[in-house]
């Protein structure tokens, strides 16, 4: 049997993934965001290294191949948290993929 999973991590940066707003936990709401985390028009994203490498250390220990040219890209829906109206996905050139844990 084969499945697939997707599968979502809270890492252990001290910032958050695409700004340098502290990613703290259990703060007051609304205290830890910038107008990169409100995606205010002109504001660009910017990659968290710390996160790449601790994605990439997993995909290692995971037997994965590391795609070497990913990107990021927009998907655009309605969410009822999410007030910008899109969110930002690797959906075509993951991190990591094809890895593998062997279940005994």
């Amino acid at each position: 049997m084969v499945i697939g999973l997707e599968v979502h991590t809270q890492l252990l940066t001290q910032s958050k993934l695409f700004c340098s707003d502290s990613a703290a936990f259990s703060a007051d709401p609304n205290t830890h965001i910038s107008p990169i985390t409100l995606a205010y028009p002109g504001t660009l994203p910017k990659m968290n290294a710390k996160a790449v490498e601790y994605a990439v250390k997993l995909g290692l220990a995971l037997q994965c191949d590391i795609e070497q040219h990913n990107y990021f890209a927009r998907k655009h829906y309605f969410y009822p948290d999410l007030p910008k109206g899109y969110q930002v996905s690797q959906h075509t050139t993951p991190i990591c993929k094809n890895g593998f844990v062997t279940v005994p």
